[in-house]
């Protein structure tokens, strides 16, 4: 029996390595840390500045008391939240880092809700139910308990939840099938960047070349991109659950998220970077 299924039935009781969850939050910190940064600048400092469209539309929402109140925060907490990120990634205080990190990014779905942006809230607070998340710039490679083994459980599952949701959201959608979601994507993408404050939408030209015509539509090569990616995202859990296929199960997913990065560097390289950090708690015992 594979340790997350004897994990499950038998009550969280089951010992496991250290290291899984002390290298996960390494790589987790690194990606909260690149995207609080990436909050920070590219016009996130100013958002909420009088005369921006952020704080008319909350004004609206919320009211002008709530927003005032809000307004007064916003910065101290984009600043709070990078060193929270980057102190769970050192290992300094690594649970009370990994509370903060979930108070950050719980701050930023109050202004932008976004389904990775709550992924990354869940994955931060199961990590700050974690017993041993290693010390300050050190990683125990040879311990060995119980402390991690309820926390490791759920990032596995809310992991393989992740990528066969994706997956099946992604087959349900002939457009996405077709490429067309990817070309038009891409298209627009490339018309607003010169709108736009900072490297929000940049991509090699070559990429968009091989997978869309000039008017948009896409080329054969994207809806076979298309479906490819329903196919892996689909296969990368599956092979991470089972020992054997673990490794390239992995160097696959890095691959994968490369390949996502291409078409949306500056938003999706931090998701991939958690994302990925979520194989560590695959690792067998």
């Amino acid at each position: 029996m594979s340790w997350w299924w004897a994990t499950i039935t038998s009550g969280f009781t089951e010992p496991t390595h250290a290291w899984n969850l002390q290298m996960m939050r390494i790589f987790f910190g690194i990606g909260c840390f690149a995207k609080f940064v990436h909050g920070a600048t590219g016009g996130g400092w100013q958002r909420f500045d009088e005369g921006q469209i952020s704080r008319f539309l909350m004004k609206r929402r919320l009211g002008t008391a709530w927003t005032s109140r809000f307004v007064v925060l916003y910065k101290p907490l984009l600043i709070i939240r990078i060193l929270a990120s980057l102190s769970l990634a050192m290992g300094f205080m690594s649970l009370p880092s990994a509370l903060l990190v979930a108070a950050g990014l719980a701050f930023e779905m109050v202004f932008i809700p976004r389904f990775l942006t709550f992924f990354m809230l869940l994955l931060s607070l199961l990590l700050a139910c974690a017993g041993n998340l290693g010390g300050f710039l050190s990683v125990d490679w040879d311990g060995v308990g119980s402390g991690n083994t309820w926390a490791q459980a759920m990032i596995v599952l809310l992991a393989v939840d992740l990528y066969i949701n994706t997956a099946w959201l992604k087959l349900r959608s002939p457009q996405f099938r077709s490429g067309r979601v990817i070309s038009q994507w891409m298209t627009t993408a490339q018309e607003i960047r010169p709108r736009l404050a900072g490297w929000n939408f940049y991509y090699p030209g070559f990429v968009r070349e091989a997978l869309c015509h000039p008017d948009g539509s896409p080329k054969p090569l994207a809806g076979f991109a298309a479906k490819s990616t329903i196919v892996i995202e689909f296969l990368i859990p599956i092979g991470l659950l089972y020992s054997p296929t673990m490794p390239l199960a992995f160097a696959t997913g890095i691959i994968c998220h490369f390949f996502f990065m291409l078409m949306l560097p500056r938003h999706l390289v931090t998701y991939s970077i958690c994302t990925v950090s979520t194989y560590f708690a695959f690792a067998a015992i």
